[in-house]
């Protein structure tokens, strides 16, 4: 694979203002960016909410590996990779609980929440010196753990950035302000996850979620589901309000703020219409805030307005909605997305209730936003397989990056250059 991909033949996939279609569809391709990317840079793996006592733990997938995230009796989290160091069972089979040990299933060796090695059965069968090497039979801890404002994160690289380095300024104030929103200063993961899986390449979803050109035209039916929804004379939910903004006129779309940052790192800015501001539930939550902070503080916080902020390469921040969604690359065509809400603590309960709502109509299996999506992106990956074209234009805007709007496609080239910046 290597003799066939050279650092050269990787950067020759990404041209100027275009990339070869075996960017998406080549298996060989995909193998070398999971260890080249996906086994180099920080990804998330959950949140310090997720382990409040001792014993509390959860599984997640680090770079395709499934690995455990535990809270040890020292209040120390730790997270080491889900196989026995006997003969490589799948010690933890739960998604999350508390336990005082680990017993892996097969031959009930048992380890600790630090993944050190407590006992095994019939142990003098294993030989004198078995004690000795216990210390050497731990569960194989993540090379790196670290957390930013509750924020966990994992990388198998033992060296590179550290986490605050590797996010960066305009990163890191995404996470800030989606702690910042709750009124006492702490957020929680809660209500579950969806998880979605579309058969195409995992960097289609991450053009997407910067493509601001696209809503109006792919979303039409959607746009014109919202139109029809009467509300009884009240004020808009923020469920429909998201699905109309997908709505605005072209020119509306093409003044939106984007930025394109070190590490492939991007974001645009928020679009919710300004008929959510008339909600009672806002304006019950902006007293809170300015009660708590001030209203100069207060202001300044929720002002802060993104839809997505994007942490190369594969999770989604957004935190006026309190949402965060990761990509899980499962092969070259086939991906799964996997969506988490947080509970603002003080927040009036509805907020919440209403994160529920959004995430159900806009990013779950039933949305009727996400499903566009997800179909547009099956037809690409099954198109790009034939013809004779090599290569997808990504161009708009390529004369422009000094002075980008919103429809110029450069967060997807800065994408595209950090992608080949890795695989080299």
């Amino acid at each position: 694979m290597r003799e066939e991909y050279g650092r050269e033949a990787f950067s020759e996939l990404v041209g100027r203002g275009r990339v070869h279609r075996r960017f998406y569809t080549d298996p060989a391709v995909f193998a070398e960016e999971q260890a080249r990317i996906f086994r180099r840079v920080w990804l998330w793996l959950g949140h310090e909410s997720q382990l409040k006592r001792p014993g509390d733990f959860f599984t997640a997938r680090l770079a395709g590996e499934r690995v455990i995230v535990a809270r040890h009796a020292d209040g120390a989290i730790h997270a080491f990779h889900n196989r026995c160091t006997h003969r490589g069972a799948e010690v933890c089979l739960a998604a999350a609980g508390n336990a005082r040990s680990f017993v892996c299933p097969y031959h009930a060796w048992t380890y600790r929440t630090d993944g050190s090695l407590a006992s095994v059965p019939l142990e003098q069968g294993y030989g004198a010196e078995f004690r000795g090497r216990m210390a050497g039979l731990r569960l194989e801890p993540v090379a790196r753990v670290a957390s930013y404002r509750g924020f966990l994160f994992g990388s198998h690289a033992a060296e590179g950035d550290d986490l605050e380095t590797y996010l960066g300024p305009e990163v890191r104030a995404a996470f800030d302000n989606l702690v910042e929103r709750a009124p006492e200063g702490e957020v929680e993961l809660a209500g579950g996850k969806t998880v979605q899986r579309y058969r195409g390449n995992w960097k289609l979803q991450l053009e997407n979620s910067i493509d601001l050109l696209h809503p109006r035209i792919l979303h039409r039916s959607a746009i014109d589901a919202a139109d029809r929804v009467d509300h009884g004379g009240g004020p808009p939910s923020i469920e429909w309000d998201i699905v109309k903004s997908n709505g605005l006129t072209l020119r509306e779309w093409d003044g939106m703020r984007i930025a394109a940052m070190p590490r492939g790192h991007c974001w645009m800015a928020g679009f919710l219409t300004k008929a959510i501001d008339e909600n009672p539930l806002q304006a019950r939550y902006r007293k809170i805030m300015v009660e708590r902070h001030g209203g100069k503080l207060a202001s300044e916080i929720l002002a802060f307005n993104r839809h997505n902020t994007i942490v190369y390469p594969n999770l989604f921040v957004n935190s006026r909605v309190a949402q965060i969604r990761v990509l899980q690359p499962v092969s070259v065509d086939c991906t799964e997305q996997h969506g988490y809400i947080f509970r603002l603590k003080g927040a009036p309960d509805e907020m919440f209730e209403a994160s529920v709502r959004m995430v159900n109509t806009n990013n779950s299996p039933s949305s009727i936003v996400t499903s566009d999506d997800h179909e547009i992106f099956e037809r690409i990956q099954r198109s790009l397989a034939g013809g004779r074209h090599e290569w997808v234009d990504l161009s708009r805007g390529l004369e422009e990056e000094e002075a980008a709007v919103g429809t110029n496609e450069l967060p997807m080239r800065n994408q595209h250059r950090a992608w080949a910046q890795y695989m080299e």
